[in-house]
């Protein structure tokens, strides 16, 4: 049989803080969240089912999943926008290219010579 003490730990303040998910849901550095000691423990025993901890778990788990599809969209939209970028630059530089052929100054072809090495 487990003793009191071996079960139960100090609490410390930072176990205390008000869950960030609730407050911050996209905050950075939620993938290295711990629970605390006491919102893992098994108040019934080890061999005792516990529907509240089971559902508790449950629900840590869903916003763990939930979390990882919201960066994982994430992700997907980063890379598309980084692949827009890119294409709308390489538009741009067609743009300058022409109207450093159609310029009649030589003032106006250095700026879009230089315009198109941007």
């Amino acid at each position: 049989m487990k003793k009191l003490r071996d079960v139960y730990q100090q609490i410390q303040p930072n176990q205390l803080t008000v869950n960030q998910e609730v407050t911050e849901e996209n905050r950075y550095g939620q993938g290295s969240d711990r629970l605390p000691w006491f919102w893992r423990l098994n108040n019934g025993g080890d061999l005792q089912e516990d529907p509240w901890m089971d559902e508790f778990y449950r629900v840590n788990w869903l916003k763990a999943k939930a979390r990882w599809e919201r960066w994982e969209e994430e992700l997907n939209l980063v890379q598309h926008e980084m692949g827009w970028t890119v294409g709308w630059f390489r538009h741009k530089i067609g743009e300058w290219e022409k109207r450093n052929q159609e310029a009649a100054k030589l003032g106006h072809q250095a700026y879009a010579q230089r315009q198109v090495l941007l």
